[in-house]
């Protein structure tokens, strides 16, 4: 896969570079499309040969094994071509094509049906010709297997698929490199048809297939002029692909990469816990208006449970006897969002053997790595769209600031050279540590552990202090660069070099020149004036300030409204962008310049000596069932039916064969009832119950909301020291009833 940002001469002499600002064009060269084929020799032995044609330009890269469970590698690769398909973007309507479309409709009334569909996909073809690209995987061969990347079209997606030796019996010794494969739809219907009976060999290399062309030339001698004689010349072509990959697209997949490095917490989960949340989800539509969250309830040495909003059902992972609970120290409620993404998993889920949860926090990138025999498959979802700037904005403030050059293509050109040596110092340090640990990895994958004790002992890093936190931060400068992959499954550092060209890191530092301009904003002293925030419990925070733009000679007001769910509900600016065109052209600088000065704002420490914060928590409880009738007859057969399912639920064996019907009984549990006698809990609805403290200067309102029913306290204080100390003490009585404060806001 090569990026055209730094396209070698000989690839400009053979085709024309497309100059595009909006993204990058992407050339691969295949020697032929790779497919499924099967040969008369190989149909008495019910044989299919899955052949991957490697690019061109890069190294050789072969491997050639055969399928030991070709249910496994079928489904794992359907779920991969599912990933990289997928498209979870909101698709207003469009007045415009339906306009189109009448008329094509009409000018094609006397056609026939060939002839329509053929005008059809033309203009399509011409009109919008991202709904045929599919982006290419990125596929590297190592030591322990065959390891496959993708991400999704939306910017939503990313998943690494690793196929392990277990599962293949190799015939010749593979040779290790990266490259990129043509995954086509043609490849995914073949694919399909793979089955058990079957052989299924997986085949990855670069047979070239040449395409002879006839060209007639004629003679320009003057003696046969009169002649019709002409020269034919052969002329060899390959395949050549090309796709505008936008710029955010290359930097969010090396973002996603990045950020699995970092601190995070982690928790496991059965493989029937997440068929049971796609199970309810499938069941249970979307409400316009309502909380489309999932929820992670993590509390100290107990089990995970999974909640999911607005209907607040509970998912628990209680099947397997091997399951850990959480070791964390602090109980944690942790919202998610892009749930629906979850169902592209579900091709594996007959396969998966284990599942663990990596979180980052309140509305990041989750991990979901499951695990088989024969294969390991992480799944990562964002949790926004590039519709939500302001989240996304967030994220990227939890990586390190991205190199502004490539710090092995500046060492290779000898940017970095002895006269630099003194100006720049820690900048060559960085550049010999990062090419030393590329060295290593390209050797052999290893672990944090392992690159230290190597590079400890390294003689070319003599001068330079080597542990685990500088490691760690060549690890994601590296990753950051797409040199380095990091294996979420098996915690390994693989060297796999994205491009053949190193990446030019100045096009990706930023989203846009908007955020440029904001960064460079928020760096000036006198730019934010006058911020203020104001929290109002339920509506969320309000931000406002006045932005400084020295080269216009103006001061701008910029405020924006999150909800309680970080979320941007509302934004206003007085420049002349948001007044002409408000948000369809993007946001303006000074947007973004208050977005991340909310960031650095710390609502205790201030200057005035007054706070505005709020906090939220909530509280999983039971809540009685409407109208209901005592002592019916239906009551009585309903409680039986409970009683014998917890009986069922109590004499589970322990051995790896599991009775399922009694699970998806609800698990009962006994609270004293009003006449002080235990009932069950089973029998109950369960809701969730939020309050929000908010604290603004000298008042203190307290706002319960339990279902439809809320309550309003509010208490006011002489002092703003004795408001934020009663805020502190009523934080501290409801976490000791049980509530968890929602981390993130």
């Amino acid at each position: 896969m090569t990026i055209d940002n730094q396209l070698d001469q000989a690839s400009e002499t053979k085709s024309e570079v497309v100059a595009n600002t909006d993204g990058l064009m992407m050339q691969l060269d295949y020697a032929a499309p790779s497919q499924i084929s099967q040969t008369d020799a190989q149909t008495s032995e019910h044989t299919q040969h899955v052949a991957l044609f490697a690019q061109l330009n890069r190294s050789d890269v072969n491997f050639h094994g055969k399928v030991k469970s070709p249910l496994v590698f079928r489904d794992s690769l359907l779920a991969l071509f599912d990933v990289v398909s997928s498209d979870y973007r909101y698709v207003p309507k469009d007045r415009s094509a339906y306009t189109v479309f009448m008329q094509m409709r009409r000018a094609s009334s006397n056609k026939n049906l060939f002839t329509a569909q053929r005008d059809y996909f033309t203009w399509l073809f011409d009109n919008d010709p991202l709904a045929f690209c599919i982006l290419d995987p990125i596929i590297q061969v190592h030591e322990q297997g065959v390891s496959f990347e993708v991400f999704s079209r939306d910017e939503g997606c990313y998943a690494q698929l690793t196929l392990t030796n277990e599962i293949f019996e190799h015939s010749t010794k593979p040779t290790i490199g990266t490259t990129s494969i043509d995954y086509s739809a043609a490849l995914f219907n073949g694919i399909e048809k793979i089955r058990d009976h079957q052989q299924t060999i997986l085949d990855i290399g670069h047979e070239a297939v040449g395409l002879q062309l006839l060209e007639t030339i004629p003679e320009t001698d003057a003696a046969d002029t009169d002649s019709d004689v002409a020269n034919l010349s052969v002329k060899e072509q390959i395949i050549e692909k090309r796709i505008n990959v936008p710029k955010s697209w290359i930097r969010a997949l090396l973002q996603v990469q990045s950020a699995g490095q970092l601190p995070q917490d982690t928790i496991h989960l059965d493989p029937i816990a997440l068929y049971n949340v796609l199970f309810e989800l499938r069941m249970h539509a979307d409400i316009k208006g309502k909380r489309r969250g999932l929820l992670i309830e993590l509390r100290p040495q107990q089990l995970p449970v999974i909640i999911l909003e607005p209907f607040d059902i509970t998912v628990t992972s209680q099947v397997s006897q091997q399951q850990k609970p959480y070791q964390g120290q602090q109980a944690k409620l942790i919202r998610l969002w892009g749930r629906r993404r979850l169902s592209l998993l579900k091709r594996l889920l007959p396969h998966t053997d284990s599942v663990s949860v990596s979180l980052l926090g309140q509305g990041m990138p989750s991990y979901w790595t499951l695990k088989g025999k024969g294969f390991h498959f992480t799944f990562a979802m964002t949790g926004f769209s590039q519709a939500n700037w302001s989240q996304s904005l967030n994220f990227d403030l939890l990586l390190p600031k991205r190199p502004l050059h490539n710090i092995l293509a500046a060492s290779e050109e000898g940017l970095l050279d002895n006269n630099k040596l003194d100006s720049d110092q820690e900048s060559v340090n960085d550049s010999n540590g990062l090419s030393v640990l590329i060295k290593t990895l390209a050797s052999t994958p290893s672990t944090l552990d392992d690159l230290v004790k190597s590079l400890s002992a390294d003689a070319l890093l003599k001068s330079v202090p080597v542990s685990h936190s500088q490691v760690q931060q060549w690890l994601l400068s590296g990753t950051q660069q797409g040199l380095i992959r990091f294996e979420m499954a098996t915690q390994l550092y693989h060297y796999r070099p994205l491009t053949q060209a190193p990446l030019d890191m100045a096009q990706f530092a930023y989203h846009n020149e908007a955020e440029k301009q904001a960064f460079d904003l928020i760096g000036r002293t006198d730019a934010v004036q006058k911020f203020t925030v104001e929290t109002v419990a339920v509506k969320g925070i309000t931000i406002r300030a006045d932005i400084h733009v020295e080269e216009d000679r103006r001061t701008y007001h910029s405020q924006l409204q999150l909800g309680d769910e970080g979320l941007v509900t509302k934004a206003e600016c007085s420049c002349p962008q948001y007044l002409q065109h408000r948000l369809t052209h993007g946001v303006c600088a000074h947007l973004i310049a208050l977005r991340l000065r909310y960031n650095q704002y710390d609502p205790n420490n201030t200057s005035n000596d007054s706070w505005h914060d709020t906090r939220v928590l909530s509280k999983r409880v039971p809540s009685k069932r409407l109208n209901k009738t005592k002592n019916t007859q239906a009551n009585v057969q309903e409680s039986a039916k409970i009683k014998a399912a917890n009986s069922s639920l109590m004499a589970l064996p322990s051995a790896a064969t599991l009775d399922l019907t009694a699970l998806a009984q609800p698990v009962a549990h006994l609270y004293p009832n009003e006449n002080g006698k235990a009932q069950d809990l089973a029998a109950q609805e369960s809701s969730i119950a939020y309050v929000y403290i908010t604290i603004a200067h000298k008042k203190i309102t307290i706002e319960q909301t339990i279902g439809g029913k809320e309550t309003r306290q509010q208490l006011a204080f002489n002092q703003p020291a004795q408001a934020k100390s009663a805020f502190l003490q009523h934080i501290a009585r409801f976490e000791a009833k049980g509530f968890i404060e929602n981390q993130g806001m």
